[in-house]
């Protein structure tokens, strides 16, 4: 009769114990699966805009073949119809990264950058929900380089 006595003060302690160890892991869960979501958003913006930069440095290298002077004077216009909601939404989040039109490199070559501000140029919030307060001056930057034709 006694040791059957044990055997349930044994298992009685255990649920306290397993009870305390959840109350520790759960929030490390939560936070480690909203760190993961956010991450994930983040990369998806980050191809997003990749994507954007290697449109406007296409388009701007087929622009160049055909009137060079009027594509680096007016390289806004034409990176003006580049949109994806909610991404890229304004032509002033593009500018001409390192050297832009670069005419004396061989090949010579464009490159684009593309910049997503949270809450700038109509570009949504990030991350959402902002629960550490991260939103404010957070920058996403993709570049792209195209051979001009």
């Amino acid at each position: 009769m006694r040791s059957r006595n044990k055997k349930r003060s044994q298992s009685a302690q255990m649920m306290p114990e397993f009870t305390a160890s959840l109350i520790m892991i759960v929030p490390l869960i939560i936070i480690a699966v909203y760190v993961m979501i956010e991450a994930s958003e983040a990369y998806v913006i980050h191809c997003t805009l990749k994507q954007a930069a290697s449109t406007a440095a296409r388009k701007l290298a087929m622009s160049y073949g055909m009137d060079p002077k009027n594509t680096v004077a007016r390289w806004c216009e034409i990176v003006s119809s580049i949109d994806y909601p909610g991404v890229v939404n304004s032509y002033k989040q593009f500018e001409l990264g390192g050297k832009g039109f670069n005419e004396t490199s061989n090949p010579p070559t464009v490159t684009v950058k593309v910049h997503f501000v949270s809450d700038q140029y109509g570009c949504r919030h990030f991350p959402e929900p902002d629960i550490l307060g991260l939103g404010k001056g957070f920058e996403i930057v993709a570049e792209s380089t195209c051979r001009l034709e």
